[in-house]
């Protein structure tokens, strides 16, 4: 049962590394509205499976203040060109910096545990954080498109549905259940 399980989640971390590494865009399923937001969020925690990959073999810590800073001040400075408020919207990126953390330590402690990282390519740090700052204005832009969603009386309702439901429909594994939970947890307001 452990071998089928871990070859799953070889499986399923394959595939989430492969739509990151391509820059694809997921095809639409539901018609959710906040689905274009949801897609960039799991592109985004994706691509945290391949940073701790690059951590794991180059022994760098999940923490860089110094990056989240700076991609913190990157959004701030961004924000007003996508009708967003420059606060606002370094809370809501702050939220996927730590869910995307939080996947990257996790998986390094499940690789820790079994003593090995999944034998998969590894692309360096610099390029994933090239990638990273491209869906860093795709995201700004999905994020301006849901700004109603995000002050509306059920916000927190149908957001945490829209999640469920789109975690369901891509069968998304625990630990991008839980970064998905995470990286919306301060969405509505």
């Amino acid at each position: 049962m452990t071998r089928t399980i871990d070859g799953f989640r070889s499986y399923a971390l394959s595939g989430l590394l492969a739509v990151a590494m391509l820059g694809c865009a997921l095809p639409a399923r539901s018609q959710s509205p906040l689905d274009p937001l949801l897609d960039r969020i799991v592109q985004r925690n994706a691509i945290g499976d391949a940073v701790a990959l690059s951590k794991w073999d180059s022994g760098k810590p999940v923490l860089d203040q110094t990056r989240e800073a700076a991609v913190l001040q990157s959004v701030r400075e961004q924000a007003p060109a996508h009708g967003l408020d420059a606060d606002d919207a370094a809370r809501f990126f702050a939220a996927q910096i730590e869910a995307n953390k939080a996947v990257q330590y996790a998986l390094l402690n499940h690789w820790r545990e079994r003593g090995r990282a999944p034998d998969t390519a590894r692309p360096d740090l610099a390029s994933l954080r090239t990638r990273l700052d491209r869906l860093q204005g795709q995201l700004l832009d999905a994020l301006a498109e849901v700004a109603p969603a995000r002050a509306a009386p059920q916000c927190a309702t149908s957001t945490a549905r829209a999640a469920a439901h789109y975690a369901a429909q891509w069968q998304l594994d625990a630990l991008h259940r839980a970064a998905l939970v995470r990286s919306l947890g301060d969405f509505c307001h």
